[in-house]
C-alpha cells in the first residue's frame, strides 16, 4: 500500500515549481494505460515513441501532473494548453528519463533499501542464475523472489513479465509489493538496456553477478564496446557490497583485476584458480555430476540439470549465497536446483527422443546448448530455431554457423519475425551455415517442431531453441498464442501413447 504524496515533496529536488504546492499525487506511471485519478504521468522519449504520443489517454485517465522530456518537434505551449484544459499541470524537464527511477523509488518508500537485492547481468545465463540464487536462498534462509524474463514473484508462482527488466516505475512498484509480502531477498535480472536507460538507477543493489559478456543487442548499443560498458555500470554501483565474477570471461577477469568498486570480490571459473572452481562435470542421462573446489576442499554433488554451463551457473549462484559460514549447506543445496521453464528444460517419453526447449537466441547460447545436449544422446542431434525480427540482424549468420557446425540436422523456422519477412530472416541464417543446402526450411514453427520430434529416433536429441518460456509468437504487429513447451509436451505424449 502506498501513501499519498503531494507533488511538491515527491518531486524535490529533481523539480521545484510553485504550481506543484498542495497538488495530491496518488499514482505514478510511464505508461498512459497505467495512469489513474490524481496521477503523475512521466512522458519520456523512448526508442520508438514519446510518452507525449499518449497524452490524450493520460489526461482522460486522470493525470494531474505531466512531466515530460522536451521534444523539438512539439510546441510546449500546445502541451501546456491541452493539460490546462484538462486541469493538469505540464512541466518540461530535460533528462527526465534518468530521474524516473529515483522518483518512483521515493513514491514507493525506497523498497530496495529494506531488501537484499541481487542483480544478475550478462549476455546469457541471467535467468537460470537468478532462479538458482532464489532457489538456494529459499533452501537456506526462507522466502525469496525473482524479477526477470520469465516473470516476477516467488519461483514457481510467477506473474507475467514482458521485459527482462521492467520499466523504472514497475521495478520500484514490484519491489514494494515483494517487500510488503514479506520477502527479504529479491534476485533481479538486469539487462544492458535497463542499465543504459537508467531503469534501475535508484535500486540499492547489494550484490552483482556477472555471467559472461558476448554479442547481443548491437542494434541498440551500436558497438560491442558500448554494450560492455553498459554491463560494467553495475559493478560500480555505489551500494554494492558483493560482486560475483566469472573470470573465464574477459570482462569478468578484467573487473576482478581492476574492480570498479570496493565491494568484496568472489570469483568463479572452470579453467583457472578461483574462489569457486569447477573441477569436473560429467554428464549422465538425468543430469550432471560435478566436483567443486572451494577453500582448499573438494565437494561432489549430483545436479538434475543438463549441460556443463549449468554447472557454471550453479557456481555463480553459490557465490551469491555463500557467506563464509554456510559453505557445506550451500553446496549441498545445489543438488536440489530445478530447471527454469524454457531454459534447457527436458521433455522425455519412453521410446521417444530427448527434447530440450531453451531460450538460446545468440550464437554463443545456441552453441552452448547444442554442446550441452550432445553428451546426453547417442544418436543424431537435431536443432529447430530461427531469429527474431527487428533485432540485431548481424547475429543471424553466426547462429546459422553454430547450428551447422554442432547439429546433425538443422531445421530453420520462424522465431518472432515481427515486421520483417520471415523468409528473409531464415535466408540470412541459412547462408551462415557451412553447408546451407543441407538445412531444411519449414517456416511454420509448429510444423517445424512437429517434423523434428516425429522424425527423430529414440536415441536422438532435439533442441528447440529461441523462444523458451514464451507463450506468444509475434508475426507482424500481432501476437498469436504459441508455446514451444506445450507443443513439445503434446508431441511426446502422443508419440508415447
Amino acid at each position: 500500500m502506498t501513501r499519498p504524496w503531494y507533488a511538491e515533496s515527491l518531486l524535490a529536488p529533481w523539480l521545484v515549481d510553485s504550481r506543484l504546492s498542495g497538488v495530491p499525487v496518488r499514482s505514478i506511471a510511464l505508461d498512459s494505460r497505467d495512469v489513474s485519478a490524481e496521477g503523475l504521468f512521466l512522458a519520456v522519449a523512448g526508442h520508438r515513441a514519446h510518452g507525449l504520443d499518449f497524452l490524450d489517454q493520460a489526461l482522460d485517465a486522470g493525470a494531474v501532473v505531466v512531466l515530460y522530456e522536451p521534444d523539438p518537434t512539439r510546441h510546449d505551449q500546445a502541451i501546456f494548453d491541452q493539460c490546462q484544459q484538462a486541469g493538469a499541470i505540464a512541466i518540461p524537464r530535460a533528462g527526465l528519463g534518468a530521474m524516473v527511477s529515483g522518483i518512483a523509488g521515493r513514491f514507493y518508500d525506497e523498497p530496495s533499501r529494506t531488501l537484499r537485492v541481487v542483480a544478475v547481468t550478462g549476455t546469457d545465463g541471467k535467468t537460470s542464475v537468478a532462479h538458482y540464487i532464489a532457489q538456494l536462498v529459499e533452501a537456506l534462509h526462507g522466502a525469496a523472489a525473482v524479477m526477470g524474463t520469465v516473470g516476477w514473484g516467488r519461483p514457481g508462482d510467477l506473474a507475467e513479465s514482458t521485459h527482462t527488466t521492467a520499466d523504472a516505475v514497475a521495478v520500484q512498484a514490484r519491489l514494494a509489493e515483494l517487500r510488503d509480502a514479506g520477502m527479504k531477498t529479491v534476485v533481479m535480472e538486469v539487462s544492458s538496456h535497463a542499465l543504459a536507460q537508467h531503469r534501475v538507477d535508484a535500486v540499492a543493489f547489494d550484490t552483482a553477478v556477472l555471467t559472461h559478456v558476448g554479442r547481443d543487442h548491437l542494434d541498440y548499443h551500436g558497438s560491442a564496446e558500448a554494450y560492455g560498458a553498459a554491463k560494467r555500470r553495475l559493478f560500480a554501483w555505489p551500494t554494492l557490497r558483493h560482486q560475483i565474477l566469472n573470470i573465464d570471461d574477459a570482462v569478468g577477469h578484467d573487473l576482478a583485476a581492476r574492480p570498479l568498486s570496493d565491494a568484496a570480490v568472489v570469483t568463479y571459473a572452470q579453467t583457472q584458480p578461483a574462489t569457486l572452481r569447477l573441477h569436473s562435470c560429467e554428464s549422465r542421462p538425468e543430469g550432471i555430476d560435478v566436483a567443486i573446489d572451494y577453500a582448499g576442499q573438494r565437494y561432489a554433488e549430483a545436479l538434475p540439470l543438463i549441460g556443463r554451463f549449468n554447472a557454471i551457473n550453479a557456481l555463480a549462484a553459490l557465490g551469491a549465497v555463500m557467506d563464509g559460514g554456510n559453505a557445506q549447506a550451500a553446496i549441498e543445496a545445489i543438488a536440489g536446483l530445478q530447471p527454469v521453464p524454457g531454459r534447457m528444460e527436458r521433455f522425455a517419453a519412453a521410446g521417444a527422443p530427448l527434447v530440450v526447449v531453451d531460450y538460446a537466441h545468440t550464437a554463443g547460447a545456441l552453441s552452448a546448448a547444442l554442446e550441452a545436449i550432445r553428451p546426453h544422446v547417442t544418436g543424431r542431434l537435431w536443432v529447430v530455431f530461427g531469429c527474431g525480427g527487428d533485432r540485431d540482424p548481424g547475429k543471424r549468420p553466426l547462429m546459422g554457423a553454430a547450428a551447422g557446425r554442432l547439429a546433425d540436422v538443422v531445421i530453420l523456422t520462424s522465431d518472432n519475425p515481427r515486421t520483417e519477412s520471415p523468409g528473409a530472416i531464415i535466408e540470412a541464417v541459412r547462408i551462415g551455415c557451412a553447408e546451407p543446402d543441407s538445412c531444411r526450411v519449414i517456416e511454420d514453427r509448429a510444423a517445424a517442431i512437429t517434423a523434428a520430434v516425429s522424425e527423430a529416433g529414440p536415441t536422438d536429441g532435439v533442441l528447440i531453441a529461441g523462444k523458451g518460456h514464451e507463450t506468444r509468437q509475434w508475426i507482424g504487429t500481432t501476437s498469436h498464442a504459441f508455446s514451444d513447451r506445450e507443443i513439445a509436451a503434446g508431441l511426446l505424449s502422443r508419440r508415447a501413447g
